[in-house]
């Protein structure tokens, strides 16, 4: 039994949408005309700019202000032990509920059996996490920025340097849960940059200029 025809109009699979999706067209002939850099390209690198300095401006900002921050988060905990061992003798085992609490009194009184007294190397520890999250932050920027600079003259490391930087803001947001108006909108302009860069003209701009160097 011959299966040919039926072969013949067999539909593509998923796998081979996906991989022709992902295989780059082939670039158009070279005229040898000085490159222009295509207006994505220049999007892409102001974005890249404005997601850096977002990053850099929030990461600082977060390094300077440790201590404060940290004084005012101890010193709300410190108030919420205090409320809790005025309301139920105590934190942790200590916590006495009351017979006949409502589901709210109950509900905090489970909250403050969660509490421990902060010793100041957990203090310490909090303040170290902080600063190296925070240096993350800088770093994130600074990636950005060193690839807008490449990017302006097609430079691969400049769409690199943006993917990196995209990959390590996820991380960021995924792993340690830091994440605000103000880095989700730094991560969304890295995000459109990176796809001016690899679609359409942002993409054969590139190509071209590695073809170029490359010959």
């Amino acid at each position: 039994m011959s299966f040919g025809a039926g072969d013949a109009r067999k539909r593509p699979g998923f796998m081979d949408s996906f991989r022709a999706a992902l295989t780059p067209a082939p670039l158009p002939p070279d005229d040898g005309a000085p490159l222009v850099r295509p207006n994505t390209v220049t999007i892409a690198t102001v974005l890249a700019i404005a997601a850096g300095a977002i990053f850099v401006l929030i990461g600082a900002y977060s390094i300077f202000t440790t201590d404060d921050q940290l004084n005012q988060a101890v010193a709300q905990y410190n108030a919420d032990i205090s409320a809790c061992t005025a309301q139920f003798g105590g934190i942790g085992d200590a916590v006495v509920v009351p017979s006949g609490a409502s589901t709210d009194v109950a509900n905090q009184a489970e909250t403050c059996k969660t509490y421990v007294v902060l010793t100041p190397e957990t203090i310490s520890s909090a303040r170290t996490q902080n600063i190296m999250i925070s240096a993350m932050v800088v770093v994130i920027g600074a990636i950005a920025l060193a690839a807008a600079w490449f990017m302006r003259s097609g430079n691969r490391w400049g769409r690199t340097g943006l993917v990196v930087a995209v990959l390590l803001s996820v991380v960021l947001s995924m792993m340690f849960k830091v994440s605000n108006l103000f880095t989700l909108g730094a991560s969304l302009m890295l995000i459109i940059a990176v796809m001016l860069c690899f679609i359409g003209k942002g993409g054969v701009y590139f190509a071209r200029v590695k073809a170029r160097r490359a010959g």
